[in-house]
């Protein structure tokens, strides 16, 4: 019979998702990869925006600031070509004062102001006219944008044409002219803006502290939401781990009236209820305990004391599974006539089966005499067990198997077999080992069963040796899952032809044991062994 101990430690099995781990499966390093991708991209799309909307307010605002100065020199010049184109086209050289009186305009208007500007007057053709700086010269994009200046001027009246250099914070501004005496001319103006450029490097200085700060926030905020959230649940977890261990005085430490704080709670609900049950069941564990203690006492008095006579010696192997068991073994002395020995194993374990040892002992020893023909006897406790235990359902479904035989008082033996393992015979002045034939059903599974129980005979000398086993004898397996088996039984016996009764018992149980090595018996074991004086 197998009992449930709940004795501490408790020995739970905890499967391996409900072990405390540093990897993904934890829910905090879940949440901390959720809140770090969150933070990423809030503080992405913060410095974008910023970012953007500044550069353009920035740069609108440059440009605004050029294009004032800008548009204040183009009228300069106008008046300036109108006061000089009176005359008409001016002689060559009187076109260069004019390119010269045109310069030191935008020297006065721009450079004044502006030390980093720089200016080319050229015409479409790309002819310079007049340049600033030596070093400051007319590339083939200039000449294109300032042909594209004299077409928006054309077309859409616009006064000039910019283009913004965001690496070199450069601001370039194509002026078209159409002055009577200079004809069709185009003024390159490249101002650097060192105010876009220092506005710029505040900027990104403003962004990163205020990327700081965030990231600040978000730090405290992780802080506060562990705090609140993970730490109470990675507590929960570890104290219902600790109570998966055995700990059943693991108990949440609550403190808030919040739905954590209620799942806490009943967290420790839960936990004094399993403490209150699991020792509601040791109490009756220990009761249970108790009574099968007394009870394997008590079917103990029911096997006889088997300690020989002037007939027969006997040798008994008895082990049971749990503290009572199923296999049960009498005697029953006819006086002079002869000897009657009886080796029941009942279906299952435990105390239906101990009980049904109690009824058939009780049958036995009532009406063995009455049944002197073992078929007989077998028929008879058939029926009788058939009464007793089958009417009303009870303890329907369990049965018995049975061997008995008599050996009368002129050394005949006669043997029947209800279902049971066959009789094993060893005859030692021949050196022979054979089994008793003999049929039948095993008993308490229907009354149709009593037409097959026969009984065989066969002649016994001084030194033989009859024996008895059950299952458990025979079935146990070794790790390799091979049976001792009935090979393994008689490879016992034939060790020892010669020897005891009690040797052979003793050397079968040493062979037993070295077969199944470390493994354990899973079914009450018996051996009865009769021997011939």
């Amino acid at each position: 019979m197998h009992i449930y101990k709940f004795s501490c430690p408790y020995e739970f099995i905890i499967s391996e998702h409900y072990s405390m781990k540093l990897g993904l499966k934890s829910i905090n390093v879940k949440v901390l990869l959720l809140y770090l991708f969150l933070a990423v991209v809030n503080m992405s799309f913060f410095t974008m925006m910023v970012y953007e909307n500044q550069i353009d307010l920035i740069t609108e605002n440059s440009k605004y600031h050029v294009k004032e100065l800008t548009e204040d020199l183009v009228s300069s010049i106008k008046k300036l070509s109108a006061d000089m184109g009176k005359g008409g086209i001016l002689p060559l050289k009187d076109r260069d004062n004019a390119v010269r009186e045109i310069a030191g305009l935008i020297k006065t208007k721009i450079l004044n102001k502006d030390k980093t500007a720089n200016f080319i007057i050229f015409n479409e053709t790309g002819t310079l006219l007049y340049q600033s700086r030596p070093d400051f010269t007319l590339s083939k994009s200039d000449i294109k944008n300032g042909i594209t200046a004299i077409t928006n001027l054309d077309y859409s009246g616009r006064p000039f044409y910019s283009t913004v250099d965001e690496k070199s914070y450069t601001i370039s501004f194509y002026i078209p002219h159409k002055l009577a005496f200079l004809g069709d001319s185009i003024m390159l103006l490249k101002i650097e803006v060192k105010e876009l450029k220092n506005r710029l490097d505040e900027l990104y200085i403003l962004i990163l502290v205020i990327l700081c700060c965030i990231a600040l926030f978000h730090v405290v905020f992780a802080v506060i939401f562990n705090r609140m959230f993970i730490r109470p649940i990675q507590s929960l977890h570890g104290k219902s781990l600790a109570i998966s261990r055995g700990d059943l005085d693991a108990r949440a430490e609550v403190q808030r009236s919040d739905e954590i704080g209620e799942l806490g709670n009943a967290f420790n609900s839960m936990a004094d209820s399993i403490r209150e049950k699991i020792n509601s069941l040791e109490f009756y564990n220990q009761m249970m305990e108790d009574e099968l203690d007394m009870a394997g006492g008590v079917q103990k008095l029911i096997y006889p004391a088997l300690d020989g006579d002037r007939r027969f010696n006997y040798a008994i192997y008895h082990k049971s599974l749990g503290k009572v068991s199923g296999d049960y073994y009498d005697i029953f002395n006819f006086s002079d006539s002869g000897i009657g020995c009886l080796l029941v194993d009942v279906s299952g374990h435990g105390v239906p089966a101990a009980l049904v040892t109690m009824v058939v002992k009780e049958i036995f020893n009532r009406d063995a005499r009455a049944h002197a023909d073992p078929a007989d006897l077998l028929r008879y406790m058939n029926t009788e067990i058939l009464k007793l235990l089958i009417k009303d359902g009870m303890l329907a479904g369990i049965f018995c198997t049975a061997v008995y035989l008599v050996i009368d008082k002129n050394n005949v033996l006669h043997c029947c077999n209800a279902g049971h393992q066959q009789v094993l015979i060893v005859k030692p002045k021949k050196m022979k080992l054979s089994k008793i034939s003999a049929s039948g059903g095993p008993i308490g599974i229907s009354e149709e069963m009593n037409d097959f129980y026969k009984s065989g005979a066969t002649r016994v000398e001084s030194g033989d040796k009859i024996i008895m086993f059950t299952d458990g004898i025979i079935e146990p397996m070794n790790h390799k899952g091979d049976q001792f088996g009935i090979e393994g039984l008689q490879a016992s016996i034939r060790k020892s032809y010669m020897a005891p009764g009690k040797t052979i018992v003793q050397t079968i149980i040493d062979d037993l044991t070295a077969h199944i090595e470390t493994e354990e018996l899973k079914d009450d074991a018996t051996i009865f062994l009769i021997e011939v004086k």
